[in-house]
């Protein structure tokens, strides 16, 4: 990696790593500890129901909105790479429409369509929130390498008698793996730090952990939020690391990859 690369990854992590350090504090106040370092805020984190309930609640919004995103975009990203069809553009456009409106504009138009529909208040509405806000990554992703291959593959599954449906579960879903693993990691992480949608659709019972830090930050900042980014950030980085294991084992145990 270039330097311009690690300076780039040491100004992304720089703040994580204050983060780190600040929840270590025995003190009451976002200051890093000078001296003895504490686990005290770990233990009030881990001792309070509403900061753990909320990151349970965070984790399971987070796999079904990766699961929403990726059922809804990788068909969408399918049929506009391989089909020419009349609205074409206009269904690609309206997949990356929800990464282009404001946050506050999109939590308060879904707002009265997640109250009508009687699912505002459950963790089912903040998945399906979530899930449409990711899936304009999934989508990108998952189109831009089913571009770059070429779909004689496909029709040449299907000269052999393969269905369509065949050829899209043996043939292409195989190819385009990596893609798909992508963008469940982006969805999921993509959830996790998803604050401002989730403070108009949250609820006591629904509420995610950024919901639960933005007015703990707000009017009684302490280093108690210092663990709960830490403990977000740990766990986005294990989904990531999974996502890259799985991916590398799969590519291991391909047909034809040398040992």
């Amino acid at each position: 990696m270039s330097r311009a690369g690690w300076l780039a990854v040491g100004l992304v992590v720089a703040p994580l790593g204050f983060a780190a350090w600040i929840s270590f504090s025995p003190d009451s106040f976002l200051t890093p500890p000078t001296g003895a370092w504490s686990l005290r805020w770990y233990k009030a984190f881990l001792a309070d129901h509403r900061w753990v309930s909320a990151l349970f609640r965070s984790l399971g919004i987070a796999g079904g909105a990766a699961a929403v995103a990726v059922a809804a975009g990788g068909p969408l990203a399918f049929a506009v790479a391989r089909y020419r069809f009349a609205g074409r553009r206009a269904l690609a456009a309206a997949a990356v429409l929800p990464a282009c409106v404001p946050p506050a504009v999109l939590g308060m138009g879904l707002l009265p369509v997640l109250y009508a529909s009687g699912l505002w208040g459950s963790p089912v509405a903040m998945a399906l929130t979530h899930g449409l806000l990711g899936l304009p990554v999934v989508f990108l992703v998952v189109r831009s390498h089913l571009e770059s291959l070429s779909p004689d593959l496909e029709a040449a599954a299907r000269g052999l008698g393969a269905s369509g449906w065949q050829s899209a579960r043996r043939v292409t879903l195989p190819l385009v793996r990596p893609a798909i693993l992508a963008g469940v990691a982006a969805a999921f992480v993509g959830s996790l730090n998803e604050g401002l949608v989730s403070l108009f659709l949250a609820t006591p019972s629904s509420e995610t952990l950024p919901a639960v830090v933005w007015p703990q930050l707000r009017f009684a900042p302490n280093p108690l939020v210092a663990v709960a980014s830490c403990l977000s950030a740990a766990t986005a980085v294990l989904a990531v690391g999974s996502i890259m294991l799985i991916t590398r084992a799969r590519r291991g145990t391909a047909p034809g990859t040398p040992s």
